[in-house]
């Protein structure tokens, strides 16, 4: 099974349950660095690099994925969901889901992405 991603809401004083705003699957063919324009019906997963020049040379590079999607919500109309997560946000998610791993499982889970992203191989389990 592949990456899959999936973005709810709910009512807080009328809950009727959760309302999916926005579901994706994760593959590398569809990640990219720039997108000149958004198209209702599409998912778009970038990767932003903030790069910030310090003192002596030196700089200091800050990375967020934004996954941004087509919703029909009943708000009166159609929206652009989008969701941003920085470096630390999905380390500390990482770190959540797969904290209980050994460091061998990770480096073979690593190990596997690697090679997908590459060669595209059959979607992995995860950890």
């Amino acid at each position: 099974m592949g990456a899959f991603m999936k973005v709810t809401a709910r009512g807080w004083s009328r809950d009727h349950g959760e309302k999916a705003v926005l579901s994706a699957g994760l593959t590398y063919e569809d990640v990219s660095e720039e997108v000149e324009s958004l198209e209702a019906g599409k998912t778009y997963f970038q990767i932003k690099r903030e790069v910030q020049q310090l003192s002596r040379g030196r700089r200091r590079v800050r990375c967020s994925a934004r996954v941004s999607s087509h919703a029909e919500l009943n708000l009166n109309g159609s929206y652009l969901v989008q969701l941003e997560l920085s470096r630390e946000e999905i380390a500390r998610l990482f770190y959540l889901t797969h904290g209980d791993a050994e460091l061998p499982e990770l480096i073979n889970f690593f190990s596997e992405l690697r090679k997908e992203e590459l060669v595209g191989t059959a979607p992995l389990d995860p950890v």
